[in-house]
């Protein structure tokens, strides 16, 4: 019975591991193992105080985005008041949460990290809107990593293999975008 059980999850797996994707964004300082196959990813991109790296697999996009400037000093993603902060600021974002009050201390690469899991309403459809974002503050700059998608009969199984594959994030020295890079953020391996 358990050698089924095995053979079972090995077949149910397969296509998640056969076709798994790697990106290396040197310029955030982040390497991502374990993507999805079809992962379509953007180069890193500015944005308004950082930049910001996306990939999308159907109906899901992860968004890795890096603040340029160090977080203030003493900041914590597990205290409320700073959170609360976060929430401002990204409230004008595609995808904003209530982090002060909603989520739970998670880990991140070996750091300590803020995840909140949310459902909402569509607006203008049936549709519900699924999202996870968490907070990691790596070598002083805040990282918000974010999967949203959109489903109309369950969430999408893209949202769940782009949440799964942030288990696969490192965190590496950042290398400025005059620096020579040995790979681009569009390359995927």
């Amino acid at each position: 019975m358990h050698g089924r059980s095995v053979r079972l999850a090995l077949v149910l797996l397969w296509p998640l591991a056969s076709g798994a994707s790697d990106i290396d964004a040197p310029e955030l300082g982040v390497r991502l193992t374990g993507l999805p196959s079809g992962a379509a990813t953007t180069q890193v991109a500015e944005q308004p105080g950082g930049h910001e790296l996306a990939t999308r697999v159907g109906a899901a996009t992860l968004t890795i985005y890096r603040e340029d400037r160090p977080a203030p000093a003493g900041s914590d993603v597990a205290s409320p008041g700073y959170r609360a902060t976060l929430d401002a600021k990204f409230d004008d974002f595609s995808v904003s949460v209530d982090s002060a009050a909603l989520g739970a201390p998670t880990a991140l690469a070996g750091r300590s990290a803020w995840t909140v899991v949310a459902t909402r309403g569509a607006s203008l459809s049936s549709s519900t809107v699924y999202v996870c974002v968490t907070y990691v503050i790596v070598d002083q700059h805040l990282y918000r990593l974010t999967v949203s998608a959109t489903g109309g009969d369950g969430r999408p199984a893209e949202f769940d293999a782009l949440v799964k594959a942030l288990s696969g994030i490192s965190f590496t020295p950042v290398r400025a975008g005059n620096e020579p890079v040995p790979q681009s953020a569009s390359n995927l391996k």
